[in-house]
């Protein structure tokens, strides 16, 4: 992370603490997972701290649409206009080698993003059970009374604040964390400008993405039982990415004189509405623990496939390009679930059980 502060008169961070605020947050209205996911909250509290509105959070986040994304990186996306996320990540039963490095940052005013391995994450769910890595929250300050965090599970009473102390289980739980570098200095574009840069290089992508979600859909999952830790997976991609990519594009465009710029906003936004529904779906279908409660999401996918159409079509009039021919079998989109779920659960086995019909 850069030590300047940003220039203006948001340069007394010392006045804006880290939090995570509902009233100056980008969306949130009712819960954290209100647009973004539990990292980019994360991300988006040190930008608040560094002078950020929301506005020119959602445009230092927003990026040409790539829903399904190409590569072998799955975890999540590092890369903004506004900063970079650098990830520092060791293997199982070992956090305790980060501490040191993480006490040292924190203790000298760094944040760091942490993804706790909830084997050793005091309160989780799985702590004791399994070796996931589910959950993100910020870690912002460290004195005697043990690492102060932000956390999106934490009571919205309490400030989604949670102090845990320092022992050993918490240092063995630091498998992955984040430092933010390279933070800009808070910058509020015209609409027009970024719909300029932005839409043009999604109608491609999102033409392709919008064929892998149908074929999944169709062929792929086709209703039938879905794997536990899919499902978990899935939830992770819809909810850590899919959604937040339409999200602050529709931010960032949003407020615009112009037509077709307007008409992309509000059909980003309409399709994250819908990529919210379906990610929350899964997590409620969660609790049963059975693979066949997820039939109940089927034709969630199919719906928001539906709504990316309607922005395919909005962005293909703001280009003044004929839609592209896309064509998907569901492949890209399975190889892309199998990394989430190795990523976060360390397993993918449960994706041959899949096949194509």
């Amino acid at each position: 992370m850069t030590d300047e502060p940003p220039a203006g008169p948001s340069t007394d961070t010392a006045a804006r603490p880290y939090a995570f605020d509902p009233a100056t947050a980008l969306g949130w209205k009712n819960i954290g997972l209100d647009g973004l996911g539990c990292f980019l909250r994360a991300v988006e509290a040190v930008l608040l701290h560094r002078g950020y509105g929301a506005r020119e959070v959602a445009q230092g986040l927003a990026a040409p649409l790539d829903l399904v994304r190409r590569g072998d990186w799955y975890g999540p996306m590092s890369e903004f206009g506004a900063c970079t996320a650098r990830w520092h990540l060791t293997g199982i039963g070992t956090g305790e080698r980060q501490w040191p490095r993480i006490a040292a940052l924190v203790t000298s005013g760094t944040p760091v993003v942490l993804m706790p391995d909830a084997h050793h994450w005091p309160g989780d769910e799985y702590e004791g059970k399994e070796h996931f890595h589910h959950h993100m929250v910020l870690a912002h300050r460290l004195d005697e009374d043990g690492l102060h965090l932000l956390d999106t599970d934490a009571p919205a009473s309490e400030g989604f604040r949670r102090v845990i102390p320092v022992t050993e289980k918490l240092r063995r739980s630091c498998t992955r964390y984040a430092v933010l570098e390279r933070v800009e200095h808070p910058v509020a574009h015209r609409p027009e400008e970024l719909a300029a840069r932005l839409v043009p290089g999604s109608v491609l992508s999102l033409a392709q993405d919008i064929a892998e979600l149908r074929a999944f859909h169709a062929r792929v999952w086709s209703g039938a039982r879905l794997p536990l830790l899919l499902a978990k997976g899935m939830d992770v991609l819809v909810l850590g990415d899919i959604q937040p990519q339409l999200f602050v594009l529709g931010h960032a465009l949003a407020g615009s004189d112009d037509r077709r710029t307007a008409e992309v906003s509000t059909a980003c936004l309409e399709a994250a509405a819908r990529a919210q529904k379906l990610g929350l779906l899964l997590l409620g279908l969660h609790r049963f623990r059975a693979e066949g409660v997820y039939a109940m999401a089927h034709e969630e996918v199919a719906m928001l496939a539906a709504s990316l159409d309607v922005l395919l079509d909005a962005m293909c009039r703001y280009a003044d390009a004929v839609r592209p021919r896309a064509a998907g079998d569901g492949t890209r989109l399975v190889h892309r679930l199998r990394g989430e779920t190795h990523w976060c659960f360390g397993e993918d086995k449960p994706l041959p059980e899949l096949s194509f019909g």
